[in-house]
C-alpha cells in the first residue's frame, strides 16, 4: 500500500512539474523521491506521533512564509507559491491525511490565482486557504493528542500547568488548549496568584507571558523556582517578540524554552510536551 501511494505520489509529482514549472531542476524530483523513500521507511504505523509531529511543525513553518509572502506589499510569486503548498499536498498525502491535503489543494488553487486576478480579492482568498490549513492543522494535532489521553504524566499524574498572562482571556484561551490535549491547567495574571497556585495546585510547567505590564518575567521566573524548590519542574517563555529577543530573555530568566506567538498553540503545546517527557526522565 505504501509503495503504492509512493508512486502515485512521484508520477503526479512529475506531471506537476513537467507541466506548470518547465524550468524547474531535475534535482527537484530527486529530492522529492529521496524524500518520499525516507517518509516510507521511518514510519511503521499511522499512529506514529512523532513523525507527525514533525509533518506539522514543518507544515507550520511554509504556511508561515506563504502568509510573509501573501502580507508583502510587493507583487506575490503565485507560482512559487503554490509549489510551496503543493509540497504540504503530497506530503499530507502520503500520511493518509485527507483533510489537510484537500486543504492543500484548495490553497494551492488559490496561490496559482495570484497575478491572474484582482490582486486584492486574489490575496484575500489566499489568505483564507492558508488560514483554513492552520486551523485545519490545530484540528489534526488535537484529535491525535485526545487519542493519547493521559500519556502526560510526572509521577504518575497528568502533568501539571500554570498560564501567566496579563490578559485573562488569553490565559483561558490557552488553557482550554492545553486541557483538550490532556493536561491539568491552572491560569494566573499576577505573581502573587502564581505563588498561591504553587501552593494549591502544585504545577509542573510555567508557561508564562513575556511582555506584562507590572511584571517582571525575571522575578516571576524566580519566585516560581523558589515555590517549588524540590519539585522537577520547567519554565516556557511565550511571547510576540522576536526570536532573538526572546532568546535574550530566555538567558536573562533561566527559562527551559520559548516559543514565539506566531507559531500558534499547538506548538507551545508540543514544546510543553516535550519539556514534560525531560522532566518525568
Amino acid at each position: 500500500m505504501k509503495l503504492a501511494r509512493l508512486c502515485h505520489f512521484l508520477l503526479l509529482r512529475a506531471a506537476f512539474y513537467r507541466f506548470q514549472f518547465i524550468n524547474i531542476a531535475v534535482g527537484k524530483i530527486v529530492h522529492d523521491i529521496c524524500l518520499v523513500l525516507e517518509i516510507t521507511d521511518s514510519m511503521p504505523s499511522s499512529d506514529n506521533k512523532e513523525f507527525l509531529s514533525r509533518f506539522i511543525a514543518s507544515t507550520r513553518r511554509r504556511l508561515e512564509r506563504a502568509e510573509k509572502v501573501i502580507a508583502s506589499p510587493e507583487h506575490a510569486d503565485g507560482r512559487a507559491l503554490a509549489m510551496e503548498i503543493h509540497l504540504i499536498w503530497g506530503e499530507a498525502a502520503m500520511l493518509d491525511l485527507p483533510r489537510i491535503a484537500q486543504l492543500a489543494r484548495e490553497a494551492e488553487s488559490a496561490a496559482r490565482r495570484l497575478g491572474t486576478q484582482d490582486v486584492a480579492e486574489a490575496r484575500i482568498a489566499c489568505a483564507a486557504a492558508v488560514r483554513a490549513m492552520r486551523e485545519g492543522l490545530d484540528d489534526e494535532e488535537a484529535r491525535w493528542n485526545t487519542q493519547r489521553g493521559s500519556e502526560h504524566s510526572i509521577e504518575g499524574r497528568p502533568c501539571r500547568v500554570l498560564v501567566v498572562d496579563d490578559s485573562p482571556f488569553a490565559a483561558r484561551a490557552l488553557s482550554h488548549v492545553f486541557e483538550r490535549n490532556g493536561f491539568e491547567v491552572r491560569t494566573a495574571t499576577t505573581i502573587s496568584e502564581v505563588l498561591d497556585l504553587c501552593a494549591t495546585f502544585s504545577p509542573s510547567i510555567l508557561v508564562t507571558d513575556v511582555q506584562m505590564p507590572g511584571v517582571d518575567v525575571s522575578e516571576l521566573c524566580d519566585r516560581f523556582r523558589e515555590a517549588t524548590q524540590g519539585q522537577r519542574t520547567g519554565i516556557v517563555l511565550v511571547s510576540a517578540r522576536s526570536d532573538v529577543e526572546l532568546q535574550d530573555c530566555l538567558h536573562a530568566t533561566g527559562a527551559d524554552d520559548f516559543i514565539p506567538k506566531c507559531a500558534g498553540t499547538s506548538a507551545v503545546v508540543s514544546r510543553v510536551r516535550a519539556l514534560s517527557k525531560d522532566i518525568s526522565g
